[in-house]
């Protein structure tokens, strides 16, 4: 009897403390993590950062990733470093946000910006593909780049079409490069030659029009925010502005375009850097909700 009675008495006490127990399987909320200095190649230039915000998850945190400019030639992600933590708590927390390098051109040494910078774009997005489920994100990507970088943004999504990538945001991004503020200078037509990879060009198409934006925008291709500053003489806003805006026009891709009140790198000063934010956040949640 008294055996029987301690099995009883053990098996309540066994079942009382189950149901004590929270399920094992009950999820936690994941803290915000900085990963940086990424390899996703064997170049020391191709690395990225990646801030991935506190409560994320698979089905909700998708990808932002910031592109820097420097002329295909020069230029690092320590660029947008004063801007990141702004915008990633304030614009957009709802996102990972990624500062990626890119190997850099150089001309003189066959190192050509095009195709191989839109490569790493790829290479860093089929990365981030992979450690989607380890870092928990949703592996949906939002292209943002500044004059070189947003002129790769646009190009990445133009020409690769991937499903994956949802927006593109240009901040002062040359589209075309057959204005003849380009197309005429005799400077920029030598850079040019030592840029993209003559190989890669179809047979009859001028050097300008292959690296053109605009020349591979198509009815499909990926919803579009574009911004131009007022004093920009570097991607001058009249021309480069139009051509787009008749581009997405006769694609009907989904397309905004804003002018800033400055040069060309006045995206990051106040009211602009508020103003463009604002902006984009609204496209996102209309193109990318």
């Amino acid at each position: 009897m008294k055996i029987i009675n301690f099995v009883i008495a053990a098996a309540s006490l066994f079942l009382i403390t189950s149901c004590e127990k929270k399920p094992v399987d009950e999820p936690s909320v994941l803290k915000e993590k900085d990963i940086t200095e990424v390899s996703y190649g064997s170049h020391s230039q191709q690395k990225f950062d990646i801030y991935l915000p506190a409560g994320r998850s698979m089905t909700t945190t998708k990808v932002f990733i910031f592109i820097h400019g420097g002329g295909w030639t020069s230029g690092d992600k320590a660029d947008f470093f004063s801007s990141i933590p702004y915008l990633k708590s304030t614009y957009f927390p709802k996102y990972a946000v990624v500062n990626m390098n890119y190997v850099l051109a150089n001309a003189f040494t066959g190192q050509y910006a095009l195709p191989n910078q839109i490569e790493d774009i790829q290479k860093v997005i089929d990365l981030i593909v992979s450690k989607s489920a380890e870092w928990q994100i949703k592996p949906e990507f939002v292209l943002c780049g500044h004059s070189a970088g947003a002129h790769l943004s646009m190009f990445y999504a133009y020409t690769q079409n991937n499903p994956r990538v949802k927006a593109v945001v240009s901040l002062a991004g040359p589209a075309d490069f057959e204005d003849p503020v380009y197309a005429n200078n005799i400077i920029l037509g030598i850079l040019f030659g030592g840029l993209v990879n003559p190989a890669v060009i179809p047979s009859g198409m001028s050097v300008h029009k292959y690296a053109s934006p605009v020349t591979w925008m198509q009815k499909n291709s990926t919803p579009t925010i574009a911004f131009f500053g007022t004093t920009d003489t570097a991607v001058p806003v009249n021309e480069q502005k139009q051509r787009l805006d008749n581009r997405a026009a006769q694609s009907k891709v989904p397309y905004e375009s804003y002018i800033w009140n400055g040069d060309h790198n006045a995206f990051g000063t106040e009211p602009n850097l508020s103003e463009i934010s604002l902006k984009v956040k609204a496209f996102l949640a209309k193109y990318n909700p």
